[in-house]
């Protein structure tokens, strides 16, 4: 179970860090560059949450399954894969929403949320914000794409 949730801090950790770096593009203008960085503040606030997590009794939590435990694996390591994708190119706004959304859609549907059952109302409701806050993220990237193409 906290080799879940360690996973799950370097996978927030690592989509801030893919923001922040999509943010440095000479190419991204500074709206896209703006809402780049609050998002990764976003990611570093989840990521944060994830190890107050840690700090959890034990029996707060029922421990996650082996297969959520390999999808989160998997979710890191295509985090680090795209990090080092955005690393090694100049990205447009365009491309780096393309991205975001992406990231978002993937990371939500497997978010921590999903992957324990919590015992405790308070914890529920904490990791059931952390998901609504990953589908405002990808909300946010497409409301951001439509104006940049009225413009």
């Amino acid at each position: 179970m906290k080799r879940h949730l360690n996973i799950c801090i370097k996978i927030e950790e690592t989509v801030g860090k893919i923001y922040r770096q999509l943010a440095k593009s000479p190419l991204i203008s500074g709206e896209v560059c703006r809402t780049l960085n609050e998002m990764a503040n976003d990611e570093d606030e989840h990521a944060s949450q994830l190890r107050f997590a840690l700090r959890f009794p034990d029996g707060s939590m029922v421990s996650s399954a082996t297969e959520m435990l390999q999808k989160a694996q998997d979710l890191l390591t295509q985090a680090e894969h795209v990090l080092k994708q955005t690393s090694q190119r100049e990205i447009t706004d365009q491309q780096a929403i393309e991205i975001g959304v992406k990231l978002e859609r993937n990371f939500c549907q497997a978010h921590i949320g999903n992957s324990f059952d919590f015992k405790d109302a308070q914890h529920k409701a904490m990791f059931a914000a952390m998901a609504l806050a990953d589908e405002a993220h990808c909300q946010r990237l497409l409301d951001l794409q439509k104006r940049l193409a009225m413009t």
